[in-house]
């Protein structure tokens, strides 16, 4: 669900970003600029290091098992296509959740092209074709591939409807129509919040390798988080938009790529060292394990921002 608000917010932001600088000079060139200063440091720094960290602690096992599974389709930013393909998920667990910036890197590219070639009118009912079809297209991928969870998970053409939500709610905010009131998308909000939870009581469709999930689910979940987003977007004095400008959650956002990527490694290394020290096992997932990945990885996203992140980020001024 993190990863679908995730999804949902890049979409409302990216677009408010293209959509404002559509008419100006070196528009298509200053955009990808900026999303590359932002995006490629830390992430080839990250590939780097988990490439060189896994062959270090297992050995040539880890480095034949990332070259067979086939590692370097993250270096060109094809690793979701990779994992659909292969119908398996990476060798190293420091590469898992990789596949959403894949799908990041291919809306990057793609979507300026659309807003520049599009009206808004246009560009709406496009949004609006795309969140319809990313369900069908997963449906048809569960009839296909029953077994199958990595297609309708990590391809673009199967999440875009959560990208797309957010596309329509940054047009929305901006054209401000009479019916779009924060009061019926609390409605809305909370409606298919409970109708998701509910559902998913029923049928066990809170994990996402169920078909019930896999098919509709994700796109409840955006459809919650985007009129959540909208609320928030046309109530800045609301209470919880007050709340999401306390210090500790922006501060938490302004780290939040360096959480995401290193989180599992940090995780790792964490739980080792605990070990080492006490000198019994922690078991992944539990809650010894998540009282050390939270620290440790606040810890490692701090020090990456304040010291390699934040330095690169003043070339930005230049696009």
């Amino acid at each position: 669900m993190g990863v679908d608000l995730f999804f949902v917010l890049s979409g409302y932001l990216i677009t408010g970003i293209l959509v404002e600088t559509i008419h100006k000079e070196h528009y298509y060139r200053n955009f990808i600029a900026r999303r590359t200063i932002r995006i490629f440091p830390l992430y080839y720094f990250c590939l780097l290091l988990f490439v060189a960290t896994g062959s270090l602690l297992y050995g040539a096992a880890s480095w034949d098992r990332m070259r067979a599974w086939g590692v370097g389709w993250f270096f060109v930013y094809l690793g979701n296509v990779r994992q659909a393909w292969i119908h398996r998920l990476p060798s190293e667990l420091s590469f898992i959740p990789l596949w959403s910036l894949q799908v990041e890197e291919q809306f990057y590219l793609l979507f300026p092209l659309a807003v520049w070639l599009l009206s808004r009118r246009n560009l709406m009912r496009l949004l609006i074709v795309c969140t319809v079809l990313a369900p069908l297209i997963r449906i048809c991928l569960w009839y296909l591939h029953p077994g199958d969870i990595a297609q309708v998970q990590v391809l673009t053409t199967s999440r875009m409807d959560a990208l797309s939500m957010g596309g329509i709610v940054a047009l929305l905010t901006r054209a401000r129509p009479a019916w779009l009131r924060p009061e019926r998308l609390m409605i809305v909000g909370s409606l298919t919040g409970a109708a998701t939870f509910a559902i998913g009581l029923k049928y066990g469709f809170l994990f996402f390798e169920d078909a019930a999930m896999r098919t509709i689910g994700f796109t409840l979940i955006d459809l919650c988080c985007a009129s959540i987003l909208c609320w928030v977007v046309l109530s800045p004095g609301s209470r919880i938009a007050a709340a999401l400008r306390w210090k500790p959650l922006v501060y938490t956002g302004t780290i939040a790529y360096g959480l995401y990527l290193l989180h599992m490694p940090a995780a790792a290394a964490g739980r080792k060292l605990v070990a080492h020290l006490t000198g019994s096992g922690i078991e992944d997932h539990s809650f010894r394990s998540m009282a050390i990945m939270i620290p440790a990885a606040f810890l490692c996203a701090s020090l990456s921002w304040r010291f390699f992140e934040r330095p690169i980020l003043k070339l930005k001024d230049r696009f």
